[in-house]
């Protein structure tokens, strides 16, 4: 009987639990004001400064709505929006794009419209339930999307950022986030960011890159990068195969106390500068297939299967390089 009545406190104790956080988030939603996606192109069309906070957004919002846009090239139509654009502690709950197909008559055509900020663009401690589509923007200024969940596809693919930040800090990616074919004139930093599936930076152009106290739970591919700076990818955990082929380190490369789970491979990679990868550990596989470091590279108690073949560094003194 005392059995009995003790399973039965517990279940009605969870049930109780679960009741009042359900009631409590649904409180949480209720302080929220609500806006339509209308009403923000409405704004931006009207000149006006576009800063929401603690806002849920219901619909889809589309950048690319504010206007026709302008011919750019065969292909694309640009819409600039020139004020800056602020959302703090916002739920976007349908789709949120900055680029799709122009329609004609029901049909799409072979016509993108993209979007150009003409200032900064910051989404911080947002909420994005659906997917988001960054791709092919322009940003003169800044971007900003610290603290922000992404609980669908998330992408930031052919980007064009001419300010000096942009920043990822503190994100959650729950699916797929792609940053593939963009060109940051300054830095980005991912610092803190957990991603629970697929990253991908391939191909990415910036001054530093900083992946500090990052957990990726799936696969990573930064390869082909072109970093002008330097690149911080300290005190990582991959749970999965990551890849740095193929990429160039014109600064300091350093990669202190980080644990990779899977492959990891640095194939065709060449490092000018400083290469410190001392206390991380490699699981499995380690490639440094015909990559070329200018400095001798520290890897002091760098952990290795045992049955692994031993380091080769192929070592050049001088090279110089100009880029564009």
């Amino acid at each position: 009987m005392k059995y009995f009545r003790c399973v039965v406190f517990i279940v009605i104790s969870v049930l109780s639990l679960f009741s009042c956080s359900k009631v409590q988030s649904k409180s949480q939603q209720s302080d929220l004001k609500e806006y339509k996606a209308s009403e923000i192109i409405r704004m931006i069309k009207k000149g006006k400064s576009v800063t929401i906070v603690n806002a849920i957004i219901y619909d889809d919002l589309d950048f690319t709505t504010v206007d026709e846009g302008k011919v750019v090239s065969p292909t694309q139509l640009s819409v600039e929006i020139s004020q800056p654009i602020y959302f703090q502690s916002c739920v976007f709950m349908g789709k949120v794009s900055t680029c799709g197909n122009v329609s004609e008559k029901g049909k799409k055509s072979l016509m993108k419209r993209i979007t150009h900020f003409r200032n900064s663009v910051c989404f911080y401690d947002c909420d994005f339930r659906k997917e988001l589509l960054f791709d092919e923007s322009i940003v003169d200024g800044n971007i900003d999307f610290s603290k922000t969940i992404f609980s669908e596809n998330a992408s930031f693919n052919h980007v064009l950022m001419n300010g000096t930040q942009c920043i990822f800090t503190n994100i959650q990616a729950k699916s797929t986030f792609q940053f593939i074919y963009s060109t940051i004139r300054g830095d980005v930093n991912f610092m803190n960011a957990h991603f629970s599936g697929p990253f991908s930076a391939s191909s990415l152009v910036a001054k530093d890159l900083v992946l500090n106290n990052v957990h990726a739970e799936g696969r990573m591919n930064l390869s082909e990068l072109l970093i002008s700076g330097i690149l911080m990818f300290n005190y990582g955990h991959c749970s999965d195969n990551v890849s740095f082929a193929f990429s160039t380190y014109m600064g300091r490369f350093s990669m202190l106390e980080t644990t990779f789970d899977g492959d990891v491979t640095f194939e065709r990679s060449r490092f000018f500068g400083m290469v410190n990868m001392n206390h991380s550990s490699f699981a499995k596989k380690m490639d440094l297939k015909d990559a070329v470091f200018y400095e001798k590279p520290e890897m002091e108690d760098v952990k290795r299967p045992e049955n692994e073949e031993p380091i080769v560094i192929e070592l050049k003194r001088s090279e110089y390089i100009q880029l564009n």
